[in-house]
């Protein structure tokens, strides 16, 4: 696991995920606005997750840089073979845990 600031009131969590199959690792990222998950980016599945629950001005700015920070977005459009999805704050929770089940939800 990786922490990595990435400015005021913004930090990311990456984690190395071991993908057997193909004998090589992957990141699964945890981009956080203040103390809050907002951005999961699942390499291995190809899949962004986006919080959608509103919290205030500034972290919907914040959830705009990461989602422009994962590089997987032409525009506002995602690159083939990826997925957004937008999803509600408990599973952005549950998502946030990252591969295994680590709880990183909620920075202290």
């Amino acid at each position: 696991m990786q922490l990595t600031n990435i400015g005021k009131n913004k930090v990311m969590i990456t984690h190395k995920v071991w993908n057997e199959e193909h004998n090589f690792n992957t990141d699964y990222d945890v981009y956080f606005s203040y103390s809050q998950p907002v951005v999961v980016v699942d390499w291995e599945n190809r899949m962004v997750y986006r919080n959608d629950t509103r919290y205030s001005n500034t972290t919907s700015r914040h959830v705009k840089e990461f989602l422009r920070l994962t590089n997987r977005f032409d525009g506002d459009t995602i690159i083939d073979r990826w997925q957004l999805k937008h999803v509600n704050e408990e599973t952005i929770n549950e998502l946030s845990k990252g591969p295994g089940g680590h709880t990183y939800a909620r920075l202290q």
